[in-house]
């Protein structure tokens, strides 16, 4: 692991924090991108967010598995036996329904780190399904949307939902597991010519580009700058230069171009910063945790910096939101026949 950070450096996160850095509100771009960097620190493919770790190297055993597969639906169903075998429990398979095809995943057993609110397992298992059908997309040598009729999560009610928006298909939510659905005759699609390495690396890379190219458009409009290096901070992405070469710029010019929007490099990631503090120590996190977790020098630089951002400490901060929350409880509680 990267040694820690000290303020102005950047972030690092504790590769123990399974789910603490997972916001449903992330967009698609902001967790894979944590998620790649996540892999990168600490070697887990399931990013810490299973009892189960996985070593690097799964997804390229999925690869071999399904690398000689005749068929799209001969490849599902070696993907689905081999992470079965890897995850120690039957947690997908593949099904015929009419003229349709389905990848489906059943998460209800599955061996979660974290008690994390529905919202959030369904952030990581609407990140599955995109993680699967690119990793189908890299055997097949081609795009599968076209062949995609529909997406499935058990995600009851909109809200906190945006990893739906990567899906140009129809999403069904209250589904009783999560979903692809294709066409039946995409099962009969053959392997394209040229064999890729399925590395989970590389998966995150595709899928990574494939959101940048979408969002290429608007690349150049002001405002637009702003949220991508908004992304980018909460990626992990530690420095300006990072940030730069990331956006296809020099410093110089995402400098200037941040500048004529009234932004500033120091005040996004100051921005980033107070935001993840807030949820942390909302969460329960103590001041000396926070402050390791997000890459400060030692308690007190994190203080000073929190201080300015809120006005306040960390500490008061803190006991202010548990008030808060007992109160809110309490009146609940109150108003319940």
């Amino acid at each position: 692991m990267p040694g820690r950070a000290t303020i102005g450096e950047g972030e690092h996160r504790d590769p123990a924090d399974g789910a603490s850095a997972i916001d449903p509100d992330l967009s698609p771009c902001e967790y894979f991108g944590m998620m790649r960097v996540r892999l990168a620190e600490i070697e887990d493919e399931t990013c810490a967010l299973s009892s189960r770790p996985l070593l690097l190297g799964a997804t390229n055993l999925v690869g071999e598995r399904i690398r000689d597969a005749a068929s799209l639906a001969d490849a599902m169903r070696l993907s689905a036996q081999t992470y079965n075998l890897l995850h120690g429990g039957s947690y997908n398979r593949i099904e015929r329904q009419g003229n349709r095809i389905l990848y489906r995943m059943d998460d209800a057993e599955f061996p979660f780190t974290f008690a994390g609110g529905p919202s959030t397992r369904a952030t990581v298992m609407e990140g599955v399904l995109i993680f699967v059908h690119t990793l189908l997309e890299m055997w097949a040598g081609r795009e599968l949307t076209s062949h995609l009729r529909a997406v499935h999560s058990r995600r009851s009610r909109r809200g906190g939902d945006a990893m739906l928006g990567y899906w140009s298909v129809p999403v069904r939510l209250g589904a009783p597991a999560y979903m692809l659905e294709y066409a039946g005759t995409a099962g009969d699609l053959a392997p394209g010519s040229t064999a890729q390495t399925l590395d989970s690396i590389d998966v995150y890379d595709r899928i990574l580009t494939s959101l940048a190219r979408s969002d290429g458009a608007d690349a150049h409009q002001p405002g637009d700058l702003v949220s991508r290096v908004r992304s980018k901070l909460e990626s992990g992405l530690d420095d300006q230069g990072q940030v730069a070469r990331a956006l296809g710029m020099s410093v110089a010019s995402l400098r200037r171009k941040l500048s004529e929007t009234g932004h500033g490099f120091r005040q996004l990631r100051a921005e980033m910063l107070d935001r993840r503090a807030r949820r942390l120590l909302g969460a329960g996190r103590s001041p000396e945790a926070v402050a390791d977790l997000l890459g400060f020098a030692d308690a007190r630089s994190f203080a000073r910096a929190f201080k300015q951002w809120t006005g306040t400490t960390p500490a008061r901060f803190a006991a202010d939101t548990v008030s808060e929350n007992v109160l809110s409880d309490c009146a609940s509680a109150s108003s319940t026949p």
